[in-house]
């Protein structure tokens, strides 16, 4: 006898049983989450590079809130690895030394897209709670994402570099002018 085949009182044969079985499994859908930088590519890149001591009180064209006296300069390169435009949201410098800084500007300033592929030189001028030569062990914050002035809807993680400076010379004992932003400079 064929397992399609009906008999009296059987009803309903073996194939179809088997059959409405498969189909009567529920699909499960799985759903794993996706890390934000998967639908706009990597994080950015940034290397630090050198801290000048800017001079004090000689400078015009600084700043707003910039304090001649106590003011460094910090140097940066960012690579934008993504797909999309990316934007820098601020920059925070700490040390562990007991020296302060806060960021009181920044070229280009903030709001300026980096185009995806693209490298940019960053500099970043804070003022200090001291005025020499420094050598400490530094860390750079920067919040980023792909809309300004955000928050951003992907909630990239801030990007943390620490580095050592070992030393904060002017930006004349480097071989530059007076007042001038060198932009990246290399450790």
């Amino acid at each position: 006898m064929s397992e399609n085949t009906k008999t009296a009182g059987d009803g309903i044969s073996r194939r179809t049983v088997t059959k409405a079985m498969a189909w009567s499994v529920p699909a499960i859908a799985v759903a794993a989450p996706i890390p934000a930088f998967a639908a706009s590519g990597k994080p950015p890149t940034v290397l630090p590079g050198k801290v000048f001591k800017w001079p004090g009180g000689s400078c015009v064209n600084t700043p707003s809130g910039l304090d001649n006296n106590k003011a460094y300069l910090f140097t940066f390169r960012v690579t934008n690895t993504s797909n999309k435009p990316i934007y820098i949201y601020s920059v925070t410098i700490t040390t562990t030394s007991g020296i302060t800084f806060n960021t009181v500007g920044m070229t280009p300033g903030l709001g300026t897209p980096l185009a995806p592929n693209q490298s940019t030189d960053v500099s970043v001028w804070a003022n200090s709670s001291d005025s020499g030569n420094l050598t400490f062990q530094a860390t750079a914050t920067i919040s980023w994402g792909h809309n300004y002035p955000g928050p951003d809807p992907d909630n990239h993680a801030p990007i943390v570099k620490t580095w050592q400076v070992n030393g904060t010379p002017t930006t004349t004992s480097q071989g530059y002018s007076q007042c001038q932003n060198p932009g990246y400079v290399g450790l």
